[in-house]
């Protein structure tokens, strides 16, 4: 399977907690390159099979996967 960059939101609720979220989304396979704490985004790249278990990460609210060329 590929590896796709992504970029992951986290809900203003859950801000304060951006560093377990982050953890989260690692154990869910998120190989995690970024932590944009200021505006709660994560930065990183994922197997596109691991996309829905990102999705399902209490706190993530956006995941965009950055499109080719």
């Amino acid at each position: 399977m590929s590896r796709v960059n992504v970029a992951v939101a986290v809900d203003d609720d859950a801000s304060f907690c951006i560093y377990e979220v982050a953890a989260a989304c690692r154990a869910a396979g998120l190989r995690h390159t970024a932590t944009l704490a200021e505006v709660g985004l994560l930065m990183g790249s994922v197997e596109a099979g691991v996309l829905p278990r990102l999705w399902a990460v209490a706190g993530v609210v956006v995941v965009e996967v950055e499109s080719l060329p």
